[in-house]
Parts: structure tokens; sequence; C-alpha cells
């Protein structure tokens, strides 16, 4: 863009709107590089009364009294403000004899009671008290302290499944959540039962109320699911995950499984929700939920696979995100992203359906993956944050990613699928990180993102996990008038954003830019509204059909929905913005963008615009019996003023023009040099040194009054000609006063 706008100061302080942390090692279990001892399987969870966090993780540990290979949980806990360890690595799982191999503790899951400053850890074991033998897999729960990371009481054992000292019937893959209002506990889990709602070999979702001393409450192992005609073993469901509702006093339990409904069959996995009174565990509504549509009913060839759900307490409604191989939007069979769906707080869609979260590798590569996602719901910026594991660079090589989402919309925030993890040498695939889990600190607005993850340093090696984190905080910038001007990105110079802020917390932008196939000009727009540091921009539009000059009509313009932008700034000269559009060829993508210009009186923090006579000038000018193209002017003072117009050629095909123009002492703005601009693509095939810079013409814009400019142009190309015409203001800069 610089090398357009030469004569124009550049203010380029380079940065992004927010930033994640480094990756921070957690644990050091066992023996320094020795792949007899891991830690895996974290997760996390926020201690609201004393900003902390409690990790937990299943591994062994030879500190621990166990035996090389006995796999029991653990857990630490972590200063929010600082990662400090408030406690060193403690013990919270004793399933089985010490030193005996034949009893172990896996996927632990963990929730915070703010009433009682207790964290609840839930897993999946089996045991050999009351009964119980090796290889019968039952839920276990345990108290802990959240002052100081002590026990508290004894562990508890949540689920029966099935006969006991029977190995046939199990439950795994617990998950517990927390009803502040009740003081109670639902645990949920997929298990066999041997009923006819469950036989031998069939998966169902179970659940349980527990109170704060873990005591069972209503039903004993009440089912939630319902997958297939009851006796049979072809249709189970499995990994359930719950969410409180606070303001319904309700669960949303979501898992993955097979169904016989409207045509589906055995192997076809997809996403189902339930909900279930928070109190009494009564489940409500009707039948659960068919949350995902992957592919078509009855193909066995596409899955929908390990869910997680949030609750937006501010919308009163969920998003539920799971790891598919859709066949939408050129996706093909084993191609897995990740996706989401809003429920409302009846578990009815709402929104985009089935909308794509992650982008790994090219679409229609099933080569590059991603898998297993978390999601995090932020009151405060009233965003979500999602984390996966997944391949994106090259293919196995696995690492953890993210994806902020502005709740309102479900448009992307920040970068698009932004890596996380850094798991040993760059490219290797014998270095892996995944299990990624997540939790929002309500005090600080700060995300931690931890997951499991092999290195090589010189106490990690290949084949050795050990738990990881990174923490996300949020720019504390909030927009304001002053970032009314034009933008670009500085590895991309000949294309740009024009943002104005308008009334009403609304804002516009133009994007101009090119065509994604042939190497000519385009420019997007649209209307989005401004909330703390950002501007979301859904259906912004792309125009064809204007013919410029006396031949244009309104009538022929077409408007064509483009798709959505993100806006994001952490300061007055920089941002980053993120795309993604409907239109197939310009595909999505993110850009860091820098300050090009400032309009005249909204100096950073300014509401209000200085007293000079021609500030009234920025803002968007458009002759009214030619709706469909127009002027982006913006006054930079010192009698300067830079022109956009945004327009057409004598085929339909949409352009721009653009000057630095002066003021004489007469209110008539010269701009004598006017530009046009080709030779470049759209998005990833865009290059710099390829943008061809040719003389337009020029314009003289003569000011009447406050509403009123007379236009008067001549083009040296044939097309364009001479002409004029009568620009009325269409746009007003919010503090704006016209002083003409």
């Amino acid at each position: 863009m610089n090398k357009i706008l030469l004569s124009l100061s550049l203010v380029t302080s380079l940065g992004v709107s927010s930033e994640w942390s480094q990756p921070n090692r957690l644990t050091y279990v066992g023996v320094e590089k020795n792949r007899n001892y891991d830690a895996t399987e974290p997760a996390v969870a926020f201690n609201t009364n004393q900003n902390k966090y409690l990790i937990v993780w299943e591994g062994n540990n030879q500190a621990a009294n166990l035996a090389t290979d006995e796999v029991e949980i653990f857990g630490k806990l972590l200063n929010a403000e600082n990662d400090e360890v408030v406690t060193d690595t403690f013990r919270v799982s004793f399933n089985g004899s010490n030193l005996s191999n034949k009893y172990h503790a896996r996927q632990p899951e963990v929730v915070y009671n703010a009433d009682a400053n207790e964290f609840v850890v839930v897993w999946f074991g089996d045991d050999n008290k009351n009964g119980m033998v090796e290889g019968e897999f039952e839920i276990f729960a345990q108290r802990i302290n959240a002052a100081d990371g002590s026990l508290i009481g004894n562990t508890k054992r949540v689920s029966d499944m099935g006969p006991t000292a029977n190995r046939s019937y199990d439950a795994l893959n617990p998950h517990i959540s927390y009803n502040s209002q009740d003081n109670l506990y639902l645990v949920v889990w997929h298990g066999e039962e041997g009923s006819a709602a469950s036989p031998l070999g069939s998966f169902e979702i179970y659940g349980q109320l527990l109170d704060t001393n873990l005591n069972e409450k209503g039903n004993n192992d009440f089912v939630i699911s319902n997958m297939g005609p009851a006796n049979s073993d072809d249709y189970n469901a499995f990994s359930p995950v719950a969410s409180y509702n606070s303001t319904e006093n309700e669960f949303l339990v979501v898992w993955y499984g097979e169904d016989d409904r409207d045509g589906r069959v055995p192997d076809e996995y997809e996403i189902y929700a339930r909900r279930v009174n928070a109190q009494t565990g009564q489940l409500l509504g009707g039948d659960s939920t068919s949350v995902s549509y992957i592919g078509l009913n009855g193909d066995i060839a596409r899955a929908a696979k390990y869910p997680d759900v949030s609750y937006n307490s501010l919308l009163n409604e969920y998003l539920v995100v799971w790891s598919a191989d859709d066949s939408k939007n050129g996706h093909v069979g084993n191609e897995f992203e990740i996706y989401g769906q809003v429920l409302d707080s009846n578990a009815v869609e709402k929104g985009k359906n089935d909308f794509i979260i992650s982008e790994m590798g090219p679409i229609g590569s099933n080569s590059f993956d991603a898998f297993r996602p978390k999601v995090e719901f932020s009151p405060l910026t009233n965003q979500y944050v999602v984390v996966w594991r997944g391949d994106d660079a090259v293919d196995g090589e696995f690492e953890i990613f993210t994806q902020r989402l502005d709740a309102e919309s479900q448009v992307r925030l920040g970068k698009t699928s932004e890596r996380l993890s850094f798991a040993g040498v760059e490219g290797s695939l014998l270095y892996d990180a995944r299990r990624a889990d997540i939790a929002f600190n309500t005090e600080s607005g700060q995300f931690i993102a931890v997951w499991e993850q092999e290195d090589s340093t010189e106490n990690q090696l290949e084949g050795e996990f050990e738990i990881f984190s990174s923490q996300w905080s949020d720019s504390e910038f909030v927009l304001n008038s002053s970032m009314t001007g034009s933008w670009y990105d500085s590895g991309r110079s000949g294309e740009g954003y024009i943002l104005q802020m308008l009334p009403n917390d609304n804002v516009l932008i133009v994007w101009f830019t090119y065509l994604p196939d042939i190497a000519d000009q385009a420019w997007i727009l649209g209307v989005g509204k401004k909330y703390q540091n950002r501007v979301v921009f859904k259906n912004l539009n792309i125009t064809h059909g204007g013919i410029f000059g006396e031949a244009f009509n309104p009538d022929d313009v077409e408007v064509v929905t483009w798709g959505d932008i993100s806006v994001e700034f952490d300061g007055c000269n920089n941002g980053i913005i993120n795309y993604e559009s409907g239109m197939f060829d310009y595909g999505f993508g993110h850009h860091s963008f820098n300050r090009l210009t400032s309009v005249n009186g909204f100096e950073c923090g300014a509401t209000e615009q200085s007293d000079d006579i021609y500030n009234w000038l920025t803002g968007s000018w458009y002759d009214p019996s030619h709706s469909g193209e127009g002027w982006m002017m913006e006054y930079l003072g010192n009698n300067r003023v830079l022109m956009y117009w945004f327009s057409y050629d004598d085929v339909g095909n949409q352009k721009w023009f653009l000057s630095v123009g002066n003021i004489d002492e007469f209110g008539l703005i010269q701009f004598n040099e006017v530009s046009i601009t080709d030779g470049t693509y759209f998005g990833d095939e865009f290059s710099s040194d390829s943008v061809n810079v040719l003389p337009w013409g020029s314009v003289q814009m003569q000011i009447n009054h406050c509403n009123s400019i007379s236009v008067i142009y001549s083009s040296g190309i044939s097309i364009f000609g001479q002409g004029e015409l009568l620009a009325k203001k269409l746009s007003v800069i919010d503090g704006q006063q016209c002083n003409l």
C-alpha cells in the first residue's frame, strides 16, 4: 500500500491483538530422559477464590512408591498470576495395591466448587477393594482442598456397572460438572450395565448426582442416552461431557454414538445431546437432540466424534464442538476438522449449521487432521476458545492448535488455527503433542491450555510425555473513533483496509484488494459492530454489474454475499484481521496489519475532532443517482485529502482508484495523479512486487457545503472518459461535526 501512497507518513508498530505465552513445562515425573515414566491425559480447572489452577493427569511416578508401569492420578496447584507452583505433585488416586501393575486409574476430569473451595476429581479404574477385581472398570471421585491440594475424605466409587467382580461390564470416560445453585455434582460416563437398555457389549451414557460430600443423590446410575432399539449391541454411545446452565438450572450432556433414527445405521457416528434437570437428574424434553449431520444418513464413511460443550451465560446458549470428516465445502473422507454448533437453552440448533472451526492443511487433503477438541467460554469478552490436536504443516507431526470465536456470530478471531505447542524437532514425526484441555480464569480473563507432549531437550526425549501449558491474555484496548483511517499489512503493500468508526458502535470496512483468479482489482465492504477491542463483520458483500460513467444504472449492480471478517486491535496502530469467505476461491486466512493513515483531529484516545473546517470531509460520499459506487474520503490535516473511488469498468467489473490531493483557498480539492492498479491476486498468491501502479487521470472536487461536493473527473483511460457527479455525505464518523 505504501508504494501507492508515498507521500503519506506511515505509522508502523508491529503486533497482534492478543498473545499466547510460550509453552511451559509443568511436570517432571520419574527419572529424566526415561521413557518408563510419563504424565498424560491432563485436565485443568480454575479456583475463582484464590486465583489458582489445579492440573491433574494420569501417570506413573518413581517418587510415589509405584511400580514402573502402575498408572495413578496426580495433581499440582499452579498460581494463575505467575505460573509458580503452589504445591508440588501430589497423588490423588490409590487404586489397588502399591507396587502392583494390575490396577490403574485413568483419564481424570476435574471441577471446582467455589462454595466449598474444593476441587473434585473423577476418573475410571479398576481396584481390589469392596469385591472389585482387576479389569473391572468403574468411576471414582476424590475431593481436594483447593488451598493446599490435600485430599478430603476417602475416594468414593461412583458407578456400579453390572454385577460386582465381573470384568465384562465397565464404566469409562467420566466427566464432572458442578451445579452451583444446589451444590450438586453431575458425573457422566459411558458404560454397559447388563440391562435391556444397555446389554453386554452395548454402551450407553449414564449419570449420577453427588452432593458436596460425594454421597449419591437421586436415581442410581440413571441412563441418559437411548441409542437404537433395546437389547441391541449394534448401537452405542461414547465419550460424554456435560455443561451446567446456571440460568435454567440444567445440565446439557453431549456424546457421540450410533442410532437408528432417520435411516441411520450402526457404525454411523454423530453427536447427540440431552438436557438434564440439575437438581433431580430428570431427563428433560423428548428424545436426545441430533446435533451433527455429517454426510448423508446411512453413510458410515463419515463420522463425528469426541464432542465437548460450553455454556454461554450471556446468551443462555451452548456451543458444542467435535471432530468430523464432513463432506461439505470441498472436504473429503478421512479429512477430520473441528466443527461447531450453537444450541439454545432447549438444545435446539441456532445459527450456522455444523460450521467449521479448524483449518488443518489444504482443503481436500486427508493427510492433515484435527482431533479431540475442548472448548471454554469467556463471559468477560463474550468469546469461545477451542483447542485441539492436529497436524498442519507436516503430515503426521501432531501439535496443539487453538481458535478463538466471537460468541455472538461464531466468526473466527485472531489467527486461523494458531499453533500452541512445539514438540521436539521441527518437522519430525517422532515427537507428539496431544490430549489438550482448557480452563477460563474469571479474575484475569485469561485462558490456560494444557496438554501432554514429548520433547527434545536436555531433560526430555522422544517417547517421554510430560504436561505443558500456555496462557492467553486479551488486550485491554478499547476501540474509539481514532481507529478511523487506512490500514495495511506491511508484507502485502498494494492492498489494504479502510475503517470508519460510525455512531451507535457501527463500523464500516472496505477491503480494497484483488480477484483470486484474475490479476485485477476487487473490493469488499460491510458494516459490523464494535465490542471492546474487536469488530465482527458478518456477511460482507462484493458487487458486480455497474457501468462506469453516464451509463451507470443502480439497478445493474448485483450484490453478492462474500463472507465474514473480524478485526482486533491491541492499540491505536496495529491489529489482526481474520477472514473466511463463502466464495471458495477466496478461502480463509489472517493478516497482521498496521496503521497507514490517521484522520485529522482523531488522535489516539480522542473522542472529538479538533477545530478544522475540513474535518467533515472524512467519511463516505456518493451520488444518489449512482448508488452502488462512491468515495471514501480521509482528511489528513494541512489541507491534504486522501480519496478512494470505488466503482466499475465498462463491463461491470469492480475497480478502485486513489489519490492524495490538496485543498486550495477556494475549497477546491485537486487530485492530479489518480492511480489504478492490477497485476496480482487475492490471498496466498498476492505479491507486492507484482502490483502495477498505473496513471488513471485526475479528479477535481469542489466543496459546496457540509452535504455537497461537485465532482469533475477526466481519465486518460478511454473506458472511463470524462464526466461530472454530485456527491452527498453518506456516513459520518462518531463524534464528527460539520463546521463548513
